[in-house]
């Protein structure tokens, strides 16, 4: 068969046509796409170009033994091969070029003299030529061509593809470079991350930059960090945030779910279905998506590392130290870079957050912490400044055990006389008049309060009418039993009426006795003879409703003795107790020092007759134990012996270390609240 000779405009214009072609293929290189898209682009313009049957594109798969096609759309539906021993073959010639690095021309039903080399099973001619660079090999482009196009032909197909192929490769290579340029960003991030997060050993500041750092190189919307300690789970960190509401609904409900997460030991992984979950988890986490609108949320259990052990020793459960929790609000699905991510920063976080705690649970490490930021004291310049320091501090030590001074416990309370009384109510009414004045002298059985009871005004009245009523119906019988009329039993009907009506009266008249004594209840006289110490009495209860034991006044006899009334609070009744046992054993007065709020300048002296034995709440003072301090009422003038007058004591209780004589409450404080601590 013969061919007519292309004119040299044919030639020209398939020249420009294929340059044009380059053209395109060289601006697909330079694009910013996904290999797919440029595989689809770049095997389309090859194929048409040559005018080929059809191709493909094949790169190494993941298991590095296999070829895959990232392009199948341009393959013939016919006469590729079906059998096993086909695909073997084709599939062997592929390897050939993948790995020699030789573009080939296979003949269609060839196969080569080496079995190893494979063979071309189908009715087509493969054209097939590398993809590959100085250093790497990236897979095979197949073009299937018609068979019986003359040798020169077969060359020019030949040459046509190894010149697209490197523009294929330009494009790959600058890929790779891209690949490898954000792959040093992302390490030279994470060794930043690596380096921040594990700079400080404060469990606080740890957890902050965890979060705040992992947020930035994860790339999500919101990092937690949940920490447990004494068994409780608390969020501790969120990234920017400088401090954690623990009381809001949301911190609150992404606690609960962590706690529900770490109690299983795995990780949770929510990117929009929950229906796989188990019931606890599922009803946690809806209940904080709902608060939260969180779409996609990861949570990782930060597992304690653990040492290497030998076969022989028994594993240990591993210790949960808290969770991370990676939440993305306005997309779903974590990608595989993401969780590549995640995971990694989970475990620096691991190490970071238990080295951290390791070093939080030494022993009063927050001061081996201050003594280590005060080193420049022992510096040889400062050293001989801070050698005399300390041995001043010594000194004062020695002297706070050694030196002995008297130990005094401080009360407030009130001047008081001995005898003084409070008045009650002795039957509820409304203060209808108050006969007294604060400060006014009055005697005793002298009438102070009068009171009005309606109540019993009503009831007396009605017993008065019934008596009144009983008491003409016994006049009606007994003016019947004198008529000469009546018959017998009429007269024993009228003597049994009379009787009833006679028990009823009695009845009657002493119940209106009873009301009686009740109403005489209602003047309420003084108990004593005295004087009103109830400041504007008159003002204060004129008019006002009181009921039966409520107290109206208070009255002092100031011709008695005076006392001092001392609140000593429960913290100290110990010692004053104690003080006065062994006084009264030693058959001694424990003495007590007092000055008045009037006169401050004067101190006067007393001694202590009762210890109340237990303690009672006495308004702002708290729990109290009352002290009774007998005085010499001739030290004080006769203004300043005013009943409920403030005084301030102090009450001897021996002599004790000086240290502890100062530092007594310290002390307390330090068993009580940190050596005794529940």
């Amino acid at each position: 068969m013969s061919t007519e000779p292309l004119s040299s405009e044919a030639v020209e214009q398939t020249r420009q046509h294929i340059h044009s072609i380059m053209a395109e293929v060289a601006a697909l290189a330079r694009s910013d796409i996904e290999p797919r898209d440029f595989y689809d682009g770049f095997l389309s313009r090859v194929v048409s170009t040559m005018a080929a049957t059809g191709g493909a594109v094949w790169t190494m798969g993941q298991d590095g033994t296999s070829f895959e096609l990232p392009v199948a759309g341009y393959l013939p539906q016919s006469g590729m091969p079906q059998d096993a021993e086909s695909q073997r073959l084709h599939a062997q010639i592929i390897g050939r070029v993948f790995s020699t690095g030789e573009a080939v021309l296979v003949p269609a039903g060839t196969r080569s003299a080496d079995e190893a080399a494979g063979g071309n099973p189908t009715h087509y001619l493969l054209v097939l030529a590398p993809l590959r660079s100085k250093r790497q090999a990236y897979g095979v482009v197949e073009i299937l061509q018609r068979p019986g196009a003359s040798p020169a032909t077969q060359r020019g197909y030949l040459q046509f593809l190894i010149q697209m192929c490197d523009l294929a490769v330009e494009y790959l290579t600058a890929r790779e470079l891209v690949g490898l340029a954000e792959r040093e960003t992302l390490w030279s991030r994470f060794e930043q991350f690596g380096h921040a997060v594990h700079q400080s050993l404060e469990v606080q500041e740890t957890t902050y930059t965890l979060a705040n750092e992992a947020c930035r190189l994860i790339e999500c919307d919101r990092v937690s960090v949940a920490i447990r300690r004494r068994n409780r789970l608390r969020i501790v960190a969120v990234s920017g945030q400088d401090t954690v509401e623990t009381r809001a609904d949301i911190v609150r409900l992404l606690t609960e779910l962590t706690d529900v997460v770490l109690a299983t030991g795995e990780s949770l992984w929510y990117v929009g279905s929950s229906s796989d979950l188990p019931p606890q988890i599922e009803d946690a986490l809806h209940a904080y998506i709902d608060q939260s609108h969180t779409r996609t949320l990861a949570i990782i259990p930060l597992i304690q590392p653990q040492p290497e052990r030998s076969d022989e020793e028994t594993p240990l459960k591993p210790a949960i130290l808290g969770a991370l929790i990676v939440e993305r609000i306005d997309r779903e699905g974590l990608p595989d870079t993401m969780r590549q991510r995640i995971e990694l920063v989970s475990r620096h976080g691991t190490s970071a957050v238990a080295n951290a705690l390791t070093h939080d649970r030494v022993f009063l490490m927050p001061v081996w912490r201050t003594l280590g930021k005060s080193r420049w004291f022992v510096e040889a310049r400062r050293l001989p400044k801070t050698l005399a320091v300390c041995g001043g501090l010594l000194v004062v030590l020695v002297a706070l055990c050694v030196i002995r001074a008297d130990f005094r416990i401080t009360a407030r309370g009130t001047l008081q006389t001995a005898e003084r009384r409070d008045v009650f109510v002795h039957e509820a009414g409304v203060v209808s008049e108050v006969l007294v004045n604060a400060g006014q002298r009055v005697t005793l059985g002298q009438e102070l309060v009068r009171l009005k009871s309606r109540d019993l005004e009503v009831a007396i009245t009605e017993l008065r009418g019934r008596m009144a009523s009983t008491l003409e119906q016994l006049t009606s019988i007994r003016r019947t039993q004198g008529e000469s009329r009546l018959s017998f039993d009429e007269r024993n009907r009228f003597s049994g009426q009379f009787a009833q009506l006679q028990k009823t009266y009695d009845s009657l008249s002493e119940q209106l006795g009873l009301l009686q004594e009740k109403q005489k209840l209602l003047s309420v006289a003084s108990p004593l003879d005295g004087i009103v110490v109830t400041w504007d009495v008159k003002n204060r209860l004129l008019g006002r409703p009181v009921e039966k034991g409520q107290l109206l006044l208070s009255l002092a006899n100031p011709q008695k003795e005076w006392e001092l009334e001392l609140m000593v609070p429960e913290a100290h009744a110990g010692y004053v107790t104690q003080a006065w046992q062994e006084a009264a054993r030693d058959k001694r007065d424990l003495q007590v020092s007092y000055i008045l709020a009037t006169n401050p300048a004067t101190v006067h002296t007393g001694k202590v007759t009762a210890v109340q034995p237990s303690a009672e709440i006495r308004g702002d003072e708290g729990n109290t134990v009352l002290v009774r301090v007998k005085i010499d009422d001739q030290d004080l003038n006769s203004t300043e012996l005013r009943p409920g007058a403030t005084v301030s004591g102090r009450i001897s209780c021996g002599r004790r270390a000086l240290g502890y004589v100062w530092f007594h409450d310290v002390l307390a404080f330090i068993r009580s609240k940190i050596l005794f601590r529940i």
